[in-house]
């Protein structure tokens, strides 16, 4: 299927205006083209600076982060530990009291387990 074009009357194009960008381009020296390229040019200078030192900060964030958790797992294996060490320490620790206090023949109070 075939489009038809449409033209406009000339009097109702719009024109371009005489202050457009590219008549005005064609007017400033190079002095200052070569002062918005320089401009430009620092500004992304400037951007990849930022850019950087925001990668640069979060890779230090990440290295904390990452000993933080480091700590966190060794001190709950820590305590995993010390748990375990206690769970078999206080039963040899009762059966001890028991057999003194069995020889000094007083009386001891068992409290029920958990």
């Amino acid at each position: 299927m075939m489009k038809s074009i449409t033209t406009i009357p000339e009097k109702n194009r719009k024109t371009r205006k005489n202050n457009s960008k590219i008549k005005n381009s064609k007017k400033n020296p190079p002095q200052n083209l070569q002062k918005n390229e320089e401009a430009v040019l620092l500004t992304l200078q400037e951007l990849y600076d930022k850019e950087q030192e925001l990668l640069d900060e979060k890779d230090r964030l990440l290295d904390i982060e990452e000993t933080l958790k480091k700590r966190i797992i060794n001190e709950i294996e820590i305590k995993k530990s010390t748990i375990i060490d206690l769970e078999n320490e206080i039963p040899e620790l009762k059966q001890r009291i028991e057999k003194l206090a069995q020889i000094l023949e007083i009386p001891v109070e068992k409290k029920p387990e958990n």
